[in-house]
């Protein structure tokens, strides 16, 4: 039988998938946040409770069909007793939020991951434990816990359900890997002469890849470098099932790179191409502001993903344009952003900025997608590499300005009377933040010891005030100053 990997997080998910875009989600997030919060908490508990245990590694397989199911991950605590405990943490701003979302809906993937743990542990011992969700505030540490209860029967209706789901899943990999295989040789070169410098590039490439080398290459003007580079990369990869990412640092030189796809394609190879469009241009909104409160094409959006099976009607298409991102997404009232994403899955290339990869919250798990039957990974191809440093550190340092929120108030004031009135007492306590942080008769750029606390707490009073303002009977127009400034800030 063959033997499918998946960890716990990947595992334990609502199925049928449910949910909105939205912070709490459980879905699509960074796995390394609040890392440091979880350590600090692991800490404190082994100190305070005699056998207590952090991140102990459980796993269990799944024999489905034709396959194997292997799936591993790591209790955050863990306390064997007669009535043992498994302890799931999980870090965000506003806990009240987070527990009374988690209350109301048990399928949540955080309550999910935790049922998921407690099952196996019942499955090796037979007993079953106590679970408990810690949620723990990334502002002041101030904790919530939330006992579980295992209900085996409505776990196991779950499990079946998602076993399926997976088994379907490896299928679309396995026939995906299979028409990329047989897509790799019909691959040729779009030009009867390639260039004597094209000839030597490609050559170190394909050698490159023979080695399983990362590899720097630099070349002149004119030379042909994109075609050069993209055909060999793309070959390998379709060899292995895989594809190619290539990442540029402005979108302006996404258009070389679809060229040269083109042109292989000119040749007889129906290879699937997607480009990465930017969340401002493909939005539907006056801004891109991902809130289900104010978005319909957020709200629900996972619910409507797996009604209307839209995974599999993405996989159908050849061509995965923005118009058809956004036709599908007036369709079915979904996100035509996330949708791209979503398709991510079944491209051969993606073509996108460097922020897609190298940015703060890159997708690039996501465009991975399940592995089975691919090997290795997908061949990541980085144009200009010369541009990354810069924009990587700008990336990993998020600038906000006073000056620009000054820029905002004749905006705000344009709001109705009473919003107008909150709203430029925030974008007030917005400027003072930023100030507080400038040293005393300070003429130069000076490095400064950043306190997150108030910025966090200007957040939360800056999404609670948003909260308020959509529930209100305030028209949104295209460039609504409050939705602006709220995605400024954010």
């Amino acid at each position: 039988m063959k033997k499918i990997k998946l960890s716990v997080g990947d595992f334990a998910i609502p199925s049928p998938l449910t949910g909105s875009i939205e912070f709490n989600s459980g879905l699509g997030g960074s796995k390394e946040e609040g890392m440091e919060i979880h350590k600090l908490f692991q800490a404190q508990r082994i100190e305070q409770v005699p056998g207590y245990r952090a991140e102990v590694i459980i796993k269990r397989e799944f024999e489905y069909k034709e396959y194997i199911f292997a799936v591993e991950g790591r209790m955050d605590g863990f306390l064997e007793a007669d009535k043992p405990l498994v302890e799931e943490i999980k870090s965000t701003f506003n806990i009240w939020e987070l527990a009374k979302l988690l209350r109301r809906n048990e399928c949540h993937p955080y309550c999910l991951q935790l049922l998921t743990y407690g099952y196996f542990h019942y499955l090796e011992s037979g007993k079953k434990p106590d679970l408990n969700l810690m949620l723990v505030s990334t502002r002041n540490h101030e904790t919530i816990d939330l006992d579980m209860h295992l209900d085996i029967r409505i776990y196991e209706a779950w499990l079946e359900r998602r076993l399926e789901e997976i088994y379907q899943e490896v299928l679309r990999a396995e026939k995906r890997s299979k028409r990329r295989k047989e897509l790799s040789h019909k691959l040729f070169f779009p030009f009867e002469k390639p260039r004597l410098g094209q000839i030597e590039l490609i050559e170190n490439i394909q050698k490159g890849f023979e080695d399983k080398k990362i590899m720097m290459l630099q070349a002149p003007t004119g030379l042909g470098k994109t075609i050069g580079v993209l055909y060999p990369s793309l070959k390998e990869a379709l060899s292995r099932g895989q594809k190619v990412v290539y990442v540029t640092p402005k979108n302006s030189q996404h258009a070389v790179a679809e060229e040269a796809i083109d042109k292989m394609e000119g040749k007889g190879c129906s290879v699937k191409s997607l480009t990465l469009t930017a969340k401002s241009k493909m939005c539907f909104k006056a801004e891109p502001l991902c809130n289900p409160e104010y978005c319909e094409f957020a709200k629900d959006y996972y619910d409507k993903i797996s009604k209307h099976d839209l995974k599999a009607q993405l996989a159908k298409k050849r061509k995965l344009t923005a118009r058809v991102f956004k036709t599908m997404g007036e369709k079915y009232q979904v996100c035509p952003f996330e949708l791209q994403i979503e398709a991510c899955e079944e491209a051969d290339t993606v073509i996108c900025d460097y922020n897609y990869v190298f940015g703060e919250r890159s997708v690039l798990g996501r465009i991975k997608g399940i592995d089975h039957a691919q090997e290795g990974l997908s061949n990541l191809v980085v144009d200009e590499a010369h541009n990354l440093p810069s924009r990587g550190m700008g990336y990993y340092s998020p600038a906000l300005s006073s000056y620009t929120l000054e820029k905002m108030r004749e905006e705000v004031k344009t709001l109705p009377k009473k919003m107008a009135g909150q709203c430029e007492d925030l974008l007030n306590d917005m400027i003072r933040v930023i100030k507080k942080t400038s040293p005393e008769n300070c003429q130069k750029p000076s490095h400064v010891e950043l306190k997150l606390e108030p910025f966090l707490i200007m957040d939360e009073e800056l999404r609670s005030f948003l909260s308020k303002y959509l529930e209100s009977d305030v028209e949104i127009k295209p460039r609504d100053p409050v939705l602006k400034l709220c995605f400024y800030w954010s």
